[in-house]
């Protein structure tokens, strides 16, 4: 047996009891007492900090529900490496980048002791101060 009333009578039944409703309550507000409408305004205050502190505590604790189990558990092993990889990558690039300034450093030494050795001059030349003072004058 249904006793739901058809679709289409449906939204005038509804609005027909929301206006009697509503003119009940109303007729029902009239007759509260000045003491009544103060008690009713201390306890809708009381409800809405209720409301409030209950909205942030269960705010409070999906955030730590989240924070402990969170999509990965923190506990896992594949966790706790793909937080160390990041100081791995860079710990190896570090030491690639300092191996690349050592290589570069030997071929420009290497580069200058070549020319040194294989020039016209004799080594002995470069550190004399009338030789600097004279690559100066021509250049």
């Amino acid at each position: 047996m249904k006793t739901d009333a058809p679709d289409t009578l449906r939204p005038l039944v509804e609005a027909r009891l929301s206006q009697q409703l509503a003119a009940r309550l109303h007729l029902a507000e009239q007759e509260i007492t000045p003491e009544q409408s103060e008690r009713l305004k201390a306890l809708r205050l009381m409800a809405v900090a209720q409301a409030r502190t209950t909205v942030a505590q269960t705010a409070v604790q999906q955030g730590h529900a989240l924070a402990l189990a969170g999509p990965i558990h923190w506990k896992s092993w594949l966790f706790r490496a793909s937080a160390v990889l990041p100081l791995l990558v860079l710990v190896a690039g570090l030491l690639v980048l300092q191996d690349y300034q050592q290589e570069k450093f030997i071929r420009v030494t290497a580069d200058i002791d070549t020319a040194l050795l294989l020039g016209d001059l004799p080594p002995a030349a470069y550190a004399d101060p009338g030789f600097a003072r004279f690559l100066k004058l021509e250049h």
